[in-house]
């Protein structure tokens, strides 16, 4: 990459800074990591490709190349996000960086500024897309966002997943460009809400469409405000996503990357660079790291709450499934794959009523790192579960240790100095609680069980 991510602590700010070197850096990894021909083996029946589209397709709307385009287009996208911890709004600049146009895309109060609360600042780098440093992550992210791309438009009705049945869910991702039920002529007032920035135009409807089914004013005016600076464009005329492939493929572009307070990014999780605040939540899961929370971003109100019904916790279970499906074909080993529900990851939001997710509470950075922290700073630890101690080697000194049970409170403070340390936790009650290791300006933070 020609963009170098440095993190750097001040008095009252930690800041993500982006150097810009000559031209903005294309990415062209999506090719690196699939082929036409896989996507064509994987989407055999995507739209305009199959027989007699009902909803009227009759070229490859979803095609490898309208993909790529996409990807390189997207490229060109830096996001600037400034927050106060416990202050409400955030500062929003979005920059093309090729010709370095910068507009404002949520603005703040004046009182903000004047407010003396600690800032911090986080670089979105659209680049990025299935195009860190760590290419086992690219992978495990481009099967994420494959499984749901092809879970939100498939056209199948039957398990198991790649069993090759002639309703296989896998065999008809991307099959639907819009959502089955709507369309522009009767669906006028759809999925619309009252929205002092984004309000919903009355005449056109804001159903599902494209990859990730983008629906509601907010999402469309959110876009749109991304892309043209101009919020008016899609709330008036959704019905663009459903006539322009590269748009469409942008709408699950922008919605897979781009963080809406106070939930994450699907890239951010996909990548560990997102955890929350020791003590927020009161589920368990919410503290599982990986796939799963692509689910609750996407679609966790109706899929992944105690109070979701069977047939929509059966599309978790098919998220999950396809998730599965799409990194065995991109390389993993079956222990690979197992390893996505074990050690504190997980790929179901939804378990039983009392093992799912909740909806993300703030805005608060939480422990966020920069790509190339993350992977300067590698750690071993072990045994996991433990009786009596854990072994820590860090590739960084750690300077200190806290352990904090899983209510937030802090249980053993241990100083560090070193990068291989043997810490007795013997003391502790049984259970579940969070290490917290502090090395400069970083902390990384890991759950163990104790028996």
């Amino acid at each position: 990459m020609n963009l170098d991510k440095i993190r750097i602590k001040t008095g009252i700010a930690i800041l993500t800074t982006l150097f810009v070197i000559d031209s903005f850096a294309q990415n062209t990894n999506l090719e690196v990591l699939l082929s036409t021909a896989q996507w064509d083996s994987l989407f055999p029946k995507r739209a305009g490709t199959f027989g007699v589209h009902p909803q009227g397709y009759t070229a490859d709307f979803y095609s490898f190349e309208h993909l790529s385009e996409t990807a390189l287009e997207m490229s060109d996208y830096s996001v600037e996000i400034r927050r106060k911890n416990g202050v409400w709004g955030e500062l929003i600049t979005v920059t093309q960086v090729s010709n370095g146009n910068s507009f404002i895309y949520s603005d703040v109060e004046a009182w903000w500024f004047d407010d003396p609360s600690p800032e911090s600042i986080v670089i979105i780098d659209f680049e990025d897309f299935l195009n860190t440093n760590s290419e086992q992550n690219n992978l495990r992210e481009l099967a994420a966002f494959l499984a749901n791309i092809s879970k939100e438009t498939t056209g199948g009705w039957e398990f198991p997943i790649g069993g090759g049945s002639p309703g296989d869910y896998a065999q008809w991702g991307l099959y639907f460009v819009h959502e089955v039920g709507y369309n522009s002529e009767t669906s006028a007032g759809a999925y619309s809400q009252p929205n002092a920035d984004y309000p919903p135009n009355p005449s056109v409807g804001y159903y599902g469409r494209g990859p990730i089914q983008l629906s509601w004013n907010y999402n469309y005016g959110q876009l749109s405000k991304f892309l043209y600076n101009d919020e008016n464009i899609l709330l008036d005329n959704p019905d663009l996503l459903q006539q322009d492939a590269v748009l469409a493929f942008k709408s699950a572009i922008w919605f897979w990357m781009m963080p809406q307070c106070p939930k994450p990014s699907c890239h951010q999780v996909m990548h560990d660079l997102w955890e929350p605040e020791i003590g927020e939540y009161s589920s368990v899961k919410m503290y599982a790291k990986g796939f799963a929370h692509t689910n609750n971003i996407i679609n966790g109100g109706l899929e992944c709450r105690s109070s979701s019904t069977p047939e929509f916790t059966e599309k978790v279970v098919l998220r999950s499934e396809l998730y599965k499906h799409y990194l065995g074909i991109l390389g993993f080993t079956n222990s690979q794959i197992s390893f996505e529900d074990s050690n504190n990851y997980s790929t179901l939001c939804y378990e039983s009523s009392v093992n799912t997710m909740e909806n993300y509470i703030n805005c608060n950075l939480g422990i966020v790192l920069g790509t190339q922290n993350m992977e300067n700073t590698s750690i071993i630890f072990y045994p996991n579960p433990t009786a009596d101690h854990l072994n820590i080697q860090s590739s960084r000194e750690i300077d200190r240790i806290e352990i904090v049970n899983i209510v937030g409170q802090t249980v053993m403070i241990s100083a560090g100095h070193s990068n291989q340390i043997q810490l007795n936790v013997s003391s502790l009650s049984s259970g579940y609680y969070f290490i917290k290791l502090h090395s400069g300006d970083t902390i990384q933070s890991r759950k163990f069980l104790l028996n």
